[in-house]
C-alpha cells in the first residue's frame, strides 16, 4: 500500500496534523498502535484534568473559555476527532527508514511506503523511573505516575511521592483528599501564578510572545529540559501551598539504606526556584503591560507567595513513618527506538531542525520546543500542525 503522508500516532498531535492535511486536501493515512488517544487512556489519574483553560485547547474542538476538561471528557474528543479522520487503530509502527523517493514503514498490518511521514508520537509517554528505585524495599507498592490512579490502588498507610513538578505536586494533592499521609520529595520546578493584574497570568504571557520563544532565543538552552511549571486547573497550586494542606516536604532521595530513605538539603533552593520563576513571569506581563501603555490593576496578593515554617527531614524510617507506597513523578520520555538509526541522534532523540527531519519528506510534530515554547502542549498543535501540512503539500507538489 502507498499513501501521500503516513501520519504516525493518534493522540492531539497526530489529530491535529490529520486535521491540517485534510483541509489542504493532502491524502493521508493516521497509524496508531493502540486506541486514538491511546496514552491519555491509560497514562492518567482518576481526578485529571487540563491545566489549561477551554480557550487554549481549541485542537479538542469548541468548548467553554474556562472549561478544564476531564480527563473521560478529552479521551472522547479525541474519539470524536479520530472518527472524522482517516485513523487506523491498533496498527503500530514498528521501523521507519528512508527509501528512494519515500518512506516505508515497517507496521503490524505489513509494509506501508509513503512519499512523506509525519511523526507525532510525542516525546513525554515512555515512564522514567530512577535507579534509586531498586533499592527500596520490596515490601512497598512502586507506581509511576503513568499507573496512577487514585488512592484507593494503593495499600494502607503514608505515601512517598517523588517529584514535584505539575503530576506530583496535583498527585500529593489527589492523595490528601483521600485521607493519605504525603510525604512529598522536591525537585526544582518553577510555578505559574494563576492570576496578576485582573487577568489569568497566561493571557499576558500569551500576548507577551512568551509562548512563541525559539529555541535560538534562549539565553540558556537548558530551558529547554525544565518541566512544566506548576499549576493546577483554574487556580495556583505550589509547595508552600501543599505544605500548608498538611504535606510534608524533603529534598531530593538520595540513598535507601534497608527502610531509611536520606534526602539532599534542596528543599529551600527547590522552594526558591518556584518563587523566581513565578517573579520572572510577572515581570514579563508588567513590560508587556507597559511597553504597550495598558491600563491594567496592580498586583493581586497571592497566597502561593506566603513563605512556611519548614524543617524537613535529612532522612526518614519508611517503617516508623508507616509508608506503604511510593509514587514515582519523575517524569517522561519518547521511545524513537523504531526510527531508522541515521534518523537518530546520539542520545536517541529523533534529528531535526525544528520540525523537520533530516532527510526530506520527514517531519516531527508534538515534540517539546520542536519549533516555539509551546510546542509540546495543546494550545502549540494546531499553530505547528499547519506549518508542517504546508510543508508536506510543497513537497508533494501541491
Amino acid at each position: 500500500m502507498r499513501v501521500d503522508c503516513a501520519v504516525v500516532g493518534a493522540g492531539p498531535a497526530g489529530l491535529a496534523a490529520s486535521a491540517a492535511l485534510a483541509a489542504r486536501g493532502v491524502e493521508h493515512l493516521v497509524l496508531e498502535r493502540g486506541r486514538a488517544g491511546e496514552s491519555w487512556r491509560s497514562q492518567r489519574w482518576g481526578s485529571f484534568r487540563l491545566n489549561t483553560p477551554g480557550w487554549m485547547n481549541q485542537v479538542l474542538g469548541p468548548q467553554p473559555r474556562d472549561a478544564n476538561l476531564a480527563g473521560p471528557e478529552v479521551v472522547g474528543r479525541l474519539g470524536r476527532l479520530a472518527a472524522a479522520s482517516p485513523v487506523r487503530e491498533g496498527v503500530g509502527v514498528t521501523r521507519l527508514a528512508p527509501v528512494g523517493d519515500g518512506y516505508a514503514l515497517g507496521t503490524d498490518a505489513g509494509e506501508l511506503r509513503a512519499r512523506t511521514v509525519v511523526v507525532a508520537t510525542g516525546d513525554q509517554n515512555r515512564p522514567r523511573r530512577p535507579a534509586l528505585a531498586d533499592a527500596f524495599p520490596d515490601r512497598l507498592a512502586q507506581v509511576h505516575t503513568a499507573g496512577y490512579r487514585d488512592p484507593g490502588q494503593l495499600p494502607d498507610g503514608a505515601v512517598l511521592v517523588v517529584g514535584s513538578a505539575q503530576s506530583g505536586c496535583q498527585i500529593a494533592e489527589d492523595l490528601i483528599s483521600g485521607g493519605r499521609r504525603v510525604l512529598l520529595a522536591t525537585s526544582p520546578v518553577g510555578r505559574l501564578p494563576f492570576h496578576h493584574r485582573g487577568r489569568e497570568t497566561v493571557e499576558w504571557l500569551i500576548e507577551a510572545g512568551f509562548m512563541d520563544q525559539r529555541p535560538r532565543d534562549l539565553p540558556d538552552p537548558s530551558v529547554m529540559r525544565a518541566p512544566q511549571p506548576v499549576q493546577a486547573p483554574g487556580r495556583g497550586l505550589s509547595l508552600p501551598a501543599l505544605a500548608r494542606a498538611g504535606v510534608t516536604l524533603a529534598g531530593r532521595p538520595v540513598a535507601v539504606d534497608g527502610e531509611r530513605v536520606a534526602f539532599d538539603d534542596s528543599l529551600a533552593a527547590n522552594l526558591a526556584a518556584g518563587d523566581a520563576f513565578a517573579a520572572r513571569l510577572r515581570g514579563l506581563a508588567d513590560e508587556s503591560i507597559r511597553r504597550r501603555g495598558l491600563d491594567a490593576p496592580p498586583a493581586e496578593p497571592d497566597e502561593h507567595d506566603v513563605p512556611v515554617d519548614l524543617d524537613p527531614p535529612a532522612s526518614l524510617d519508611l517503617r516508623v513513618e508507616r509508608v506503604g507506597a511510593v509514587v514515582w513523578c519523575t517524569g517522561f520520555g519518547g521511545d524513537f527506538s523504531w526510527l531508522d538509526p541515521d534518523l537518530v541522534a546520539a542520545d536517541g532523540r529523533p534529528r531535526r531542525d525544528n520540525a523537520a527531519g533530516p532527510v526530506p519528506g520527514l517531519w516531527y510534530l508534538g515534540l517539546r520546543w520542536l519549533r516555539r515554547r509551546c510546542s509540546g502542549i495543546l494550545f502549540g498543535f494546531p499553530g505547528d500542525a499547519a506549518v508542517v501540512a504546508d510543508a508536506v503539500r510543497a513537497h508533494l507538489g501541491g
